[in-house]
């Protein structure tokens, strides 16, 4: 996955520890599907595959409280190791050092996302 001078850009306007952060959870996604694309996109660092941006996979949030994964349809995934937290309608997400403990357990996550990439919430 090429890295595009738009998330260069992102990735430099982070702070070091932020940034670390950012880059390990970013190969913990990667490695879960060899397709996937990022991109920026909504301020975060982002993932589809199929170049489908309206029923993105999971980005990358980068905040001054910290780093986290964000799945957008969250709500339907199974999630037998209990990581991925929230109540809303669709998303849900992970904190980075959880989701750097677990990388197996995400890469499930995320592989489970693109097979229900166009499915919508009830």
């Amino acid at each position: 996955m090429a890295e595009t001078q738009d998330v260069r850009a992102w990735l430099d306007g982070l702070d070091p520890p932020l940034r670390g952060q950012v880059e390990e959870l970013t190969q913990v996604v990667r490695e879960a599907d060899p397709r996937l694309e990022q991109a920026i996109k909504w301020g975060r660092l982002t993932f589809t595959v199929e170049g489908n941006w309206h029923h993105w996979l999971c980005g990358i949030a980068a905040t001054k409280k910290g780093v986290k994964l964000i799945f957008h349809k969250g709500a339907l995934l199974e999630d037998p190791h209990d990581l991925l937290l929230g109540s809303g309608r669709y998303l849900r997400e992970v904190p980075a050092d959880t989701a750097m403990r677990q990388a197996g357990a995400v890469a499930g996550l995320v592989r489970e996302a693109i097979a229900h990439q166009s499915d919508m919430p009830e």
